[in-house]
Formats: structure tokens, sequence, C-alpha cells
């Protein structure tokens, strides 16, 4: 029986090239590369605890992923399944969080006539400590992109904001949340899209030898399994299967708002340092802020611009202790006033204004004073 090779995940940041690298994969004569399966991402700690409890395997973990969508389409169809097929898998294991998940992947790669798997789901970057601890021989990759374009095309998904701003906090906090386990884990590998559009063979062959994987030329005729990796519903997966264009490098330099690329580079200043982009200025001043949804961030877009160009950023705070303004939580909804937001956002500049006429209003009223009191100890005298 052949040894299967280790599973790898392929993660990152939305519009980033993580459907891309899975084609590639997905070409390899050993790993079949389905859809996202949003495991981690919709299913809870408390979901998979149900799910995996021995009084209720398998029905309950089949149900669980019977309620995983990807563009509204079942996920289980997407994997070429069902529930009777998920049932008869789990049957066979014991209960646990990683025989749910390779319900789907395992199976899928067999009916292509293969032993390894390869799970693609962006926002599993978020979810590393747990994919290590399930499987600790998995590969993981990160592929990551110039975030000036990567949160620019994020605009054209349905779940994520309209403002490149607000893609930028999320390109951040994705990027924070997986570093203590690519910073660390030697089974783990970082690519950049700018890198693999240019020199595709030699990257594919770097990254596959940094993880024990045998590169194959069949990863550079990528296109036949492209249909495995995306769905119906994801038109902007499209692309996917097109030769590769290098005209999508860089595209934010024509494309983006002077204003607009300052303020993501603020941002991502320490990222786009850390695998070697373009920066430009640090910030003067980080503003730890609690409460920087996409929503806010989306109506007091312009105050956050306008702040950038004097090179002052605002940052979501890692606990609300820490936060100079809160503007999200249960103890502080007083600060949900939009008149008191704008004022808040107005920054630094505003403030100093203010300070400034008041000490000249309090310098006349004090002259003022003293005339008065010269004049009284006159007439008095």
């Amino acid at each position: 029986m052949a040894v299967s090779p280790p599973p790898v995940f392929i993660v990152g940041a939305p519009r980033s090239g993580t459907t891309l690298l899975a084609a590639m994969f997905g070409a390899h004569p050993d790993y079949a590369a389905g859809p996202e399966t949003q495991f981690f991402s919709k299913l809870n700690g408390e979901m998979l605890e149900a799910a995996t409890n021995a009084g209720t395997w398998p029905d309950k973990a089949v149900s669980t992923l019977a309620s995983l969508t990807l563009a509204d389409q079942s996920v289980l169809e997407l994997f070429g399944t069902d529930a009777e097929k998920v049932r008869a898998f789990l049957s066979q294991r014991e209960p646990s969080v990683a025989a749910m998940l390779e319900a789907l992947t395992m199976p899928f790669a067999k009916a292509r006539g293969k032993n390894g798997w390869v799970e693609k789901t962006p926002n599993h970057i978020c979810n590393l400590a747990q994919i290590r601890e399930l499987w600790p021989e998995a590969r993981i990759i990160r592929i990551v992109r110039d975030p000036r374009d990567s949160v620019v095309s994020t605009c054209k998904l349905p779940t994520f904001s309209n403002s490149p701003l607000a893609n930028a906090y999320i390109w951040r906090e994705w990027q924070d949340a997986g570093e203590p386990i690519l910073a660390t884990d030697p089974l783990v590998a970082t690519i950049r899209y700018e890198d693999l559009m240019a020199a595709p063979e030699t990257e594919l062959n770097t990254l596959c030898a940094k993880l024990g994987i045998a590169f194959d030329p069949a990863m550079l005729r990528f296109q036949d399994a492209a249909e495995d990796v995306s769905s119906d519903g994801e038109s902007w997966k499209a692309q996917v299967s097109d030769k590769l264009d290098a005209s999508r490098v860089y595209a934010w330099k024509n494309t983006l708002d002077e204003d607009m690329a300052a303020g993501i580079s603020l941002i991502c200043h320490e990222w786009l340092q850390h695998f070697g982009y373009e920066g430009g200025a640090a910030p003067l001043r980080t503003v730890p802020a609690f409460g920087l949804s996409p929503s806010f961030v989306e109506q007091f877009e312009p105050f956050l611009l306008r702040d950038a160009s004097y090179q002052v950023r605002w940052l979501e705070a890692g606990d609300v202790a820490d936060a100079h303004h809160v503007f999200d939580h249960p103890r502080y909804y007083r600060f949900r006033s939009p008149a008191k937001l704008a004022r808040l956002a107005l920054g630094r500049r505003f403030a100093k204004r203010q300070l400034k006429k008041t000490a000249r209003w309090l310098a006349v009223k004090k002259r003022e004073e003293a005339m008065a009191n010269s004049i009284n100890y006159r007439e008095q005298g």
C-alpha cells in the first residue's frame, strides 16, 4: 500500500494567489486540491466538540459537515459527496475533528487516483495552531501578495468591504494571527505571489524542496486542475484557469488613488518591510483603538486617510484596556455617537487649533481683567 504524502494547507489573505497555488498543487501527480472547505472558519470549537461526541458520532458530524456552504453551494456537493458517503467514511473512524475534514478531502483525492490532499481556505491562516495540533506532519504554505493589490481585489468579494482601507485592516489582522506559527514552525513556508508569477518553475522547486515534497513539472500545467479548486458561484476565480498574467503584479501603482495607497501602506507598514515590498515612510504615530470594524472604517474613511496624510495611523488594540479610543464595546456604547466619533477621528491638529484659540481667548480675558483691576485701583485711590 502506497504511503500517503503529508497533507498540505494553503493559507493567506483573500485575492493573494491561494487559488492559483492550490491549482498548481492539484496538478501534482500525488496531490488533489478541492474547493475551499471553510471548515475552521464556519465551525467553531463548540460546534466541533458537539460533532465529535462519541454518543452522537457520526450522525452529528455528518449534519455539521452538511451545513457547510461556499458561495451558497453545498460543500459536500462541491467535493462530489453526500451525507451517506460521509457517514460511511466516518463510521470507520474514531470521533475526531481531523476525521471530519478528511471525510471531504480523502475521498476527493482517491476519486482522482491520488493519495495526498491539499486544503485551501485563505482564512485558515487564523487557525494554524489547531491545524498543527491535528496534523503534526502537515505542510503549511502561506502565499502573500502586495496588500495594495490584494485589498483592492478583495473589494470584488461579496463577503468583504467595498473599501480597500477596511480590507487592509483585515489583511493585517490575518497576517498577525498566523505569525506565531509561521515564524517558528519548520514545516511551513511563505511564497510571494509576485515571485511565483515571475518565475513559477524556480519558485515551485524552491518551495517543494523546503517542504520535502518532490517537485513535478506537471505543476506548471495547472489549468485542468483549476476546475477543481473553484465553484460556479465564485466568478472572481475564473481567471485561475488562464495563463499566468504578469500585468496583475503591482497593478495598484496604476490604479490606486495616491491617498488610499498611502493609507494602506501605513496600516501594513511592518508587513511591507517584512515581505520586501516597497513601503514608504514609517508612521510617526499609531493610535490604538478598540472596535475598528469594517463598517466604522467605511464611515470614517476620509478622517482616517486625512490622518494618514500626516503619517498618523489607527490600529486595532489587542485589548480594550490598551485602547486610547473605544468604538464598539458593551461598556463603552457612549462612544458610538457619530458626532463624538467624528471629533475623535479629526485627530490632534483640530485639538491643537482649539487649544490655541482657547489660549488666545484666555490671554485676552486676562489682559481685560488686569486692565479693569488697574482702573478700579486708580479710582479707589
